[in-house]
């Protein structure tokens, strides 16, 4: 897992209103807190910039990982 700093968390998760950036889904209706994703991995040459970095929800990131593995492509681009 990489680090992203607290700042620039707090800014993806207030851009996104504190929602999923992929399903709308409203963290504080959620079981599992939201996580700042990267939007293409680093591994396909992603960044960890704020154009890179999207507030999703527990299932769709995982949805994205799951997609990414099995084609080696990301699912989502920005």
């Amino acid at each position: 897992m990489t680090y992203i700093p607290a700042n620039l968390r707090h800014l993806v998760k207030e851009r996104a209103n504190f929602c999923c950036e992929y399903c709308q889904l409203p963290e504080q209706l959620s079981f599992f807190v939201h996580e700042v994703d990267h939007i293409i991995a680093l591994k396909h040459g992603g960044t960890t910039d704020a154009d890179n970095l999207a507030f999703a929800c527990w299932r769709c990131n995982r949805y994205k990982m799951d997609s990414q593995f099995k084609t080696g492509t990301p699912m989502f681009k920005g």
